[in-house]
């Protein structure tokens, strides 16, 4: 295993039987698959996704991604690939490569699957916004989100309104981070962040997931924005092979103890 690609979920490092994939930050609030998998009593070996190191994420393609994860395979099949939100783009391309290289392709779990777009990456700053309202004023928040706004209608590619949502969070949030007597490095970690992960999102673009999300199982929240609730019935319908709902928010979805039962099911 290539330390810096990935994290040890469970077991002692050994070749993975189950690959995760997702973006883990430190910080994050949302759920994430350490939760799920201390939640199977798994002594399965499980590797998770790591992000690659801060500032090389903007050059980097979906292949790219691909390729720093790609893990050695030979000491044994992975027999499982599991995916939540944009990290089931990146989940679709591992099992299709993997599936090139053992006699059976790994089941495909998928949490909330997601493909992105340029109103994800508005929407992920939009949110980001609002959590620096205890340290802007209401005025301040509303200038900042009325300058994202007008960054995603300038900006029709991906990769410069990423850009340009980055520069309006170094320009808001530096600020508010100062009044609160963060110094500038951890400052510039937490903008630097959220760089890297605009940048994970940008690469899943080059990504066409489809052909494998069409044999895998995905796990949807409540969340109406989330995964796949918004699409269309017809589209959602026949994206994946089959799906199970779960009356939780998005947030929640990997730290729910019938979530956990449901995934275990399902690896056995």
């Amino acid at each position: 295993m290539r330390s810096n690609s990935w994290n040890v979920l469970s077991g002692n490092g050994n070749p993975a039987t189950i690959l995760a994939s997702d973006f883990p930050a430190t910080g994050r609030t949302v759920a994430g698959f350490g939760d799920l998998v201390a939640r199977l009593g798994t002594t399965a070996d499980a590797w998770e996704t790591a992000p690659p190191p801060t500032g090389s994420e903007a050059a980097m393609s979906g292949a790219d991604y691909l390729a720093r994860w790609l893990p050695d395979t030979t000491g044994g099949p992975v027999r499982t690939v599991l995916g939540f939100c944009v990290g089931s783009v990146f989940a679709a391309g591992l099992a299709a490569e993997i599936a090139r290289h053992q006699d059976e392709p790994p089941r495909l779990v998928l949490f909330d699957p997601e493909r992105p777009d340029a109103d994800l990456l508005h929407r992920h700053y939009h949110e980001l916004v609002g959590g620096l309202a205890p340290l802007l004023s209401a005025p301040e928040i509303d200038e900042a989100r009325q300058a994202g706004k007008r960054a995603r209608h300038e900006h029709d590619g991906m990769r410069p309104l990423a850009a340009a949502l980055c520069g309006l969070f170094r320009e808001y949030g530096e600020p508010a981070f100062r009044r609160t007597g963060l110094d500038a490095e951890r400052g510039a970690e937490v903008v630097a962040t959220f760089a890297s992960f605009l940048g994970y999102l940008v690469a899943a673009a080059d990504l066409d997931p489809r052909p494998q999300w069409a044999g895998a199982t995905a796990l949807s929240s409540a969340t109406p924005h989330s995964g796949l609730n918004p699409l269309p019935p017809e589209e959602r319908a026949g994206l994946v092979a089959r799906e199970i709902s779960f009356d939780l928010p998005h947030t929640e979805l990997l730290r729910d103890d019938e979530v956990a039962r449901t995934v275990a099911q399902l690896l056995a």
